[in-house]
């Protein structure tokens, strides 16, 4: 079997995978969401901090972690050094994930509005500070600089592209959700009622909170694709 067909199969098995995350994630969110209209509850119940979805988010954001950390077990057998060694991007994707699962849980950054104003001494009424995207944008801003930073390393991951584009598409369209409508009174002047307003506000940040976890189900897609590469791309590099 040449090296065609190699990626080949390998392609169809990450497409497989993708399916079958999006499937899972899909049908877990449905039948959360369902649960929540039988039982009359508002869906922030279970999408909310602490929820059964924000466990689901930390779960899929510990595999990313534990995935990059051995695709970077893989690369390090290259044995190359510094800071550009191919592992040390790994190990900061890996890094990386592993804090956001323990803060999907933690609400770390939860606390990061009240630090900034305490550091820059912003108005308590500043409307700024009520933005959790900007937070969440910032921390993909970190994570694009980083792939920038090594992009000699991540260029090997070419095939693989498609689903990163796919993971940071849903995820720009979470942060576009959640910062239109961060203002809970964004509805205000079309819906009178303020439990029927708090009804549709609650259920936008479920659609939110639905977009997170599909992107993180894409990047698990594009994670496992990028062990096979990685694992491909090294047996190369050592081979005599």
């Amino acid at each position: 079997m040449n090296s065609t067909e190699i990626t080949s199969q390998t392609d169809q098995k990450v497409k497989s995978y993708l399916w079958m995350i999006l499937l899972f994630d899909l049908v877990f969110l449905g039948l959360t969401i369902r649960r929540a209209v039988l039982l009359g509850k508002s869906p922030m119940v279970y999408f909310g901090e602490t929820g059964i979805i924000s466990w689901l988010s930390c779960l899929q954001l510990l595999v990313l972690s534990g995935l990059a950390w051995q695709i970077s077990g893989v690369r390090k057998q290259v044995n190359l050094k510094g800071k550009k060694a191919p592992q040390t991007l790994w190990q900061l994707i890996s890094i990386g994930f592993f804090y956001l699962a323990v803060d999907e849980i933690g609400q770390i950054h939860e606390t990061v509005d009240v630090l900034i104003q305490w550091m820059f001494n912003v108005p308590e009424d500043n409307n700024l500070l009520k933005y959790d995207g900007v937070i969440v944008a910032g921390y993909s801003a970190v994570g694009a600089y980083i792939l920038y930073s090594f992009w000699d390393e991540f260029k090997r991951y070419k095939p693989a592209f498609y689903l990163f584009v796919l993971g940071f598409a849903l995820k720009a369209t979470m942060v576009l959700i959640d910062l239109g409508t961060d203002d809970d009174s964004i509805f205000s002047f079309w819906l009178a009622d303020p439990k029927r307003h708090k009804l549709v506000y609650e259920w936008i940040q479920m659609v939110e909170e639905s977009f997170k976890i599909i992107a993180e189900g894409a990047f698990i897609a594009a994670f496992i694709a990028c062990l096979q590469i990685a694992k491909r791309i090294t047996r190369k590099q050592i081979t005599p």
